[in-house]
């Protein structure tokens, strides 16, 4: 399960704290963000998804302070089915793209499927990988597309399940994975874990392909991302994790 291999950080129980912050609807939150306060409440309702239990098709949970949202891994698993449905259809080379996520199988033609890796603020390219042609899925979480804005300051929609505050440091985190819903959870719990911690929670969770920005335009990845990605131009700083 991608909480417990995240250690929390992918936490889709904390569904009040994502609605406190107002990213639970499509149109961007307008006003202040919630006070300090409000978000301590939230946080100390410690909803956790281990708080479930799946009996058949019936989910309880044993905190009522649970609410469930799974926009971080919805679009992973979407793009999982679809591609295995095409698969009894016949196809044998297709792209799904999902909007931050792509799954993938065979290729363009003769070549393999090339897949851009947006700039740190969300224009341009900072490079691209080729997918395929076995199953593949690259999902990106950024901040470059989903926040709220108040008196000059910016809130990403990545928010840390631990503070209840969005999530700081990373402006990027993109995954390849064969499971399109690990590749998914993974990029939010990428984000969240920052430079600091990104490796570790990528080793838990089975990620061998990751690419992280900073604010500062630093790259972080893997040394098999490295082995695939190729830039557009050189970043500015390049840590190669383990």
């Amino acid at each position: 399960m991608a909480y417990r291999a995240s250690e929390g950080l992918f936490n889709p129980a904390a569904g009040h704290l994502f609605a406190l912050w107002g990213f639970h609807q499509d149109e961007p939150p307008k006003g202040p963000p919630p006070s300090r306060e409000a978000v301590a409440a939230v946080v100390a309702e410690q909803a956790r998804m281990d708080d479930l239990t799946l009996d058949g098709n019936t989910v309880t949970s044993s905190n009522p302070q649970v609410a469930l949202d799974f926009g971080g891994i919805a679009k992973g698993y979407a793009g999982q089915v679809i591609i295995a449905w095409l698969r009894t259809q016949g196809v044998e080379n297709a792209i799904f793209n999902a909007g931050g996520g792509l799954q993938v199988v065979g290729g363009h033609g003769e070549r393999p499927w090339r897949i851009g890796i947006r700039g740190p603020d969300g224009s341009g390219v900072l490079g691209a990988v080729d997918l395929g042609p076995q199953d593949e899925a690259m999902h990106t979480s950024g901040n470059y597309e989903r926040y709220r804005e108040y008196d000059g300051k910016r809130y990403q929609h990545i928010i840390d399940p631990r503070s209840g505050l969005p999530a700081e440091h990373i402006v990027s985190a993109s995954v390849i994975h064969p499971n399109g819903a690990n590749a998914d959870a993974a990029a939010t719990a990428l984000v969240i874990a920052g430079p600091e911690g990104w490796e570790a929670v990528a080793r838990r969770m089975g990620v061998t392909h990751a690419i992280l920005v900073d604010h500062q335009g630093t790259v972080y990845l893997t040394p098999q991302m490295q082995g695939r990605v190729q830039f557009q131009t050189p970043p500015a700083r390049l840590v190669v994790g383990g």
